[in-house]
């Protein structure tokens, strides 16, 4: 049997910075931070920065638009503190994808493109396709 897709997006700020301080002036704890120096517990290395990040709260299985529409919805309780933090850090949408079965496209359309300009983020893919000529479905 064939795993569905994984799809998932998440607001992430990377830089010089105490987690803690973007805590306060988002007024929400990240779904997931580190603070420079700390060590990486999968490569035992030294973080080179920090980083605080905010993740859609959707099922994996769920489309990548409605992912970003949830997070957005979750920078919209602090609108103007993630703007803040959005311009001074470089606030980046980060969408996370790795296709098991197909590519489903994607297609943003104006009010979710708006909506991404309204925080000033960037936009980051990382799409992986997990094909294997070993899988069932490649005989």
């Amino acid at each position: 049997m064939i795993d569905p897709n994984e799809q998932y997006a998440y607001f992430t700020l990377v830089g010089e910075f105490d987690p803690a301080d973007i805590s306060l002036q988002a007024g929400t704890p990240p779904t997931e931070c580190w603070i420079k120096g700390s060590r990486n517990e999968r490569t035992h290395l030294e973080r080179k920065f920090s980083r605080w990040s905010l993740f859609s709260r959707l099922d994996r299985t769920c489309d990548i638009e409605a992912h970003i529409r949830d997070v957005i919805d979750q920078l919209r309780a602090n609108r103007k503190g993630f703007i803040d933090l959005a311009s001074k850090y470089g606030g980046t949408m980060q969408l996370v994808a790795k296709f098991n079965n197909d590519y489903p496209g994607y297609h943003f359309n104006r009010e979710l493109v708006e909506s991404l300009a309204e925080f000033k983020l960037e936009i980051d893919f990382d799409l992986y396709w997990m094909y294997s000529d070993s899988r069932e479905d490649s005989r």
